[in-house]
């Protein structure tokens, strides 16, 4: 299934149910180029449009306006006032409003896919195709834009910000070939040049997206079936090869890193490989030289892994998935196997979601590190079952040890989006509505054993003529000042780009 779209990239509103068939079923395998490193090596399994199931049939999107109205859960109360709370990140104290920026009002320029988005410092960062954006935090005025070199796209982006940087990859509709470097204080770009990372199978189908980020003095890039560096202070080249397995060297096998993040310092890489006896390879790089310090090969069980991604570099957490279910894999330190968690088919009422986009769709976005909605301390994975229209879902504690789940918790009339931040011994986490009408709302749900306490309830419709809310599937959901900031994933012409929840 593919996602449908208008020319100009924009979604325009659908008279008609969609997706059509029975979304919430596993889709058909696919044979899928080695070369898209966010997709195994054939034979794979389908490739989940998680984003999708959260699509209501039957629905108009025709405006974007928006009222945000914070009511108490509990017992009719009027709304607090805003308390003064210490923010999840550090930012200057700032007066806060709750704001809103709509697309069809102007507040943001249009663009086809979002890449990634974080926030830093006092403002939230947008990576999209055309441009790179940063809004201040308390209240939504725009801090600076600049858009992608020379009318290309964006096509990759950095897993976190380093020193107040962060480095993207751009190139044509069909390429991505170029890395920039910007400073996210004033949106300055420090250089532009080509990344040039090799690949083995040549032909007319060169990766389309790459993973990069600053570690030391370097800009690490990996892409399809090679890696390399780029000099942080001038975008030179420092080294770049394919990627290779050492036990396979006699067979050459054509492998392709799936994910990668920075940890300590270096750089992990999940690779695949398309033949031999390996599942998963996990490596350890130093970005500066090149040098892979720690290499380790997990056995091939069955099919080939598909939708592998990153979960958590600390502890080291991994997913992948075959046709039929899902796997979490916990690395120690030394990269070593220590447990796996058996996460079930994300197709079913009781799988786990595993990689994917939070409404940045790989599929969608371009970007290949695969953002899950998950937290991971060094005991417990919180993440959710797979959120799809008009259920209720579960948000769920595993044990990482065992692999058992300590509790599972549903919201009535609610599904939950993402977990967003631990604190006093209480997961925050956001639920959308059954049905589009439906509030947005907030809750705490106690680590100990699940139970759920209300925090905040937000009616938010995208105007008076249409009582529909925004589609909850397309965003990521981001936790700090005590709110929720929600960033779509794709131009929402007639719905709202970035709102807040908050009391």
């Amino acid at each position: 299934m593919t996602t449908p779209s208008q020319s100009d990239g924009a979604w325009h509103g659908r008279r008609q149910p969609w997706p059509q068939q029975g979304y919430g079923y596993p889709q058909p395998p696919q044979q899928q180029y080695p070369g898209g490193w966010h997709q195994a090596p054939p034979p794979p399994p389908g490739k989940s449009k998680k984003f999708l199931f959260w699509l209501i049939p039957l629905i108009v999107v025709v405006v974007a306006a928006a009222v945000v109205i914070p009511i108490a859960l509990a017992g009719g109360e009027e709304p607090r006032e805003q308390a003064a709370q210490p923010p999840s990140t550090s930012a200057p104290a700032a007066k806060k409003v709750k704001w809103r920026l709509s697309g069809l009002e102007g507040d943001v320029p249009e663009y086809k896919q979002g890449v990634t988005t974080w926030l830093h410092e006092d403002t939230l960062v947008v990576v999209r195709d055309k441009y790179v954006a940063a809004f201040t935090r308390a209240n939504g005025e725009r801090r600076w834009l600049t858009e992608v070199p020379d009318g290309k796209r964006a096509c990759g982006a950095s897993v976190e910000p380093v020193d107040g940087k962060i480095a993207f990859a751009y190139g044509e509709e069909k390429t991505c070939d170029n890395a920039a470097l910007i400073d996210l204080k004033e949106g300055k770009l420090h250089w532009q040049q080509p990344m040039e990372v090799p690949q083995k199978l040549k032909g007319d189908r060169p990766p389309k997206s790459a993973i990069l980020q600053i570690a030391g003095d370097a800009v690490f890039v990996t892409q399809g079936e090679g890696m390399a560096a780029l000099d942080l202070a001038t975008g030179a080249p420092k080294w770049a090869k394919t990627h290779t397995r050492e036990p396979d060297r006699a067979d050459d096998p054509t492998c392709a890193g799936q994910d990668a993040a920075p940890r300590d310092g270096k750089i992990v890489v999940v690779m695949t490989c398309l033949t031999g006896d390996y599942g998963l390879s996990m490596l350890r790089v130093d970005a500066s030289t090149g040098n892979i310090e720690v290499a380790e090969h997990q056995p091939k069980e069955s099919s080939s892994l598909g939708n592998v991604g990153i979960i958590s570099a600390k502890p080291l957490l991994v997913y992948g998935k075959t046709t039929d279910t899902g796997t979490y894999f916990r690395f120690g330190d030394d990269l070593k196997l220590e447990s796996k968690i058996d996460g079930g088919d994300p197709f079913t009422p009781d799988g786990l979601t595993g990689a994917d986009g939070q409404g940045f769709d790989s599929d969608a976005s371009g970007t290949e590190h695969l953002v899950s909605p998950a937290l991971v301390t060094e005991e417990v994975l919180y993440t959710i079952t797979m959120p799809q229209a008009g259920t209720v879902n579960a948000l769920v504690a595993v044990d990482l040890k065992t692999g058992q789940r300590k509790w599972s918790a549903k919201v009535p009339e609610g599904t939950v989006m993402a977990p967003l931040a631990i604190e006093d011994g209480q997961v925050i986490a956001e639920v959308a509505p059954v049905t589009r009408t439906g509030p947005q709302r907030v809750v705490k749900v106690a680590v100990a054993d699940g139970a759920v306490t209300p925090m905040v309830e937000a009616p938010i419709e995208n105007a008076d003529n249409d009582k529909n809310g925004p589609i909850s599937g397309l965003y990521r959901y981001l936790w700090a000042d005590g709110r929720v900031y929600a960033v779509c994933g794709r131009f929402p012409k007639f719905s709202l780009d970035i709102y807040t929840v908050e009391p």
